[in-house]
């Protein structure tokens, strides 16, 4: 999450620069009972304001990769923060404005991928996320040297950083990877958290406007418990729509049809193979080029002998390529799954 600490005005008043450095300082060191800093102050606004940015997980492991597995984890981190910031004599009347709420849900891929061979799904999402937020522009990060998608972000303003709500789907070991120098730490990160190099990562990120409150009331925020139904709800209705999912199918297979069949018209030998090599980009499914083959086909028996060539061509890209192409749909309903399991059988006990 990430806070506004607002100072006490009469607090304020004779406060040198020093002073707040040290309250700065002071946030940044936080140590959880654990033993991590969980707690970074991004800024001092122009308000006097300290913009601070609080890891549950960091709280636990000092990373990013323990997972949060029950709400009153949640109201542990809060609590001690609480305690911490009370401990300090300019920040204990202090309010708190809640700024940010992010929230991960964690889909594991199939070993035999990785993020990247998940391609086509991410390019459904798009069409879903385009579908529901007429203003958005989602956005790729890539490595260039093998020019592959590491993060991808569906934004519901043409700006990413304008954005109200937007959704992120990354590779969280190789995010871990990019932030951890020592190989030997990454090393241990893969021992300690079973399946986390198959880890697909699809956060929501939420700008939130609520009334501050004091330090004491910090963990009636109910943070989890509010936010994580919204987020789940807006992931489901954003990229995994089924409408729009079922949607995109119909589409794609009739425009696929017309290709098909101009493509007939202007070829003298016409080879089904050549027509998916050339098409191979527009062809998010075994699923959409089948139906397409229906639209075309009338003839059963000259419709399975092409469905039975074209397979053999969709099998061959997916193997070697190692770009998924074959049960498209199928995953999608998997990771639609994932989100709605998710964080289901957490408790939501109060201490």
């Amino acid at each position: 999450i990430q806070i506004s600490i607002i100072l006490n005005e009469s607090k304020l008043v004779g406060c040198t620069h020093y002073e707040l450095q040290e309250i700065r300082n002071y946030i940044n060191s936080i140590i959880s009972p654990k033993g991590y800093r969980y707690c970074d102050c991004l800024e001092v606004s122009t308000k006097w304001h300290f913009i601070v940015k609080i890891s549950y997980p960091r709280f636990f492991a000092g990373i990013n990769a323990y997972l949060i597995s029950d709400s009153n984890e949640c109201r542990m981190v809060e609590m001690d923060f609480r305690f911490k910031i009370m401990g300090h004599q300019l920040l204990n009347d202090a309010k708190i404005k809640l700024d940010r709420v992010d929230i991960p849900f964690t889909y594991y891929m199939n070993p035999n991928y990785n993020f990247n061979s998940y391609r086509k799904v991410y390019q459904i999402f798009d069409y879903v996320y385009r579908k529901k937020n007429e203003k958005s522009n989602p956005k790729a990060y890539t490595n260039i040297k093998d020019f592959k998608a590491e993060t991808l972000i569906y934004s519901d303003t043409p700006t990413i950083s304008g954005y109200n709500k937007k959704i992120m789907i990354y590779d969280q070991y190789n995010n871990l990877k990019n932030k951890t120098i020592n190989e030997r730490d990454l090393y241990s990160f893969g021992t300690k958290y079973e399946g986390i190099q198959n880890r697909m990562r699809i956060e929501v990120s939420k700008r939130i406007d609520r009334i501050p409150i004091s330090i004491q009331d910090f963990p009636n925020y109910r943070i989890f418990e509010t936010y994580v139904p919204q987020y789940r709800e807006y992931i489901l209705q954003n990229i995994l729509s089924k409408d729009e999912i079922d949607n995109f199918y119909n589409e794609k297979s009739v425009e696929l049809a017309a290709k098909l069949l101009a493509y007939k018209e202007e070829t003298n030998n016409f080879i089904y193979e050549s027509f998916i090599y050339k098409e191979i980009q527009n062809i998010y499914d075994y699923e959409i080029i089948r139906r397409a083959l229906k639209i075309c086909i009338e003839n059963v028996k000259t419709r399975e002998k092409a469905i039975t060539s074209i397979r053999k061509v969709l099998f061959n890209y997916q193997l070697n390529e190692n770009i998924m192409v074959m049960e498209t749909y199928s995953v999608i309903m998997e990771i639609r799954s994932v989100i709605e399991k998710s964080f289901q059988n957490m408790s939501y006990n109060m201490f």
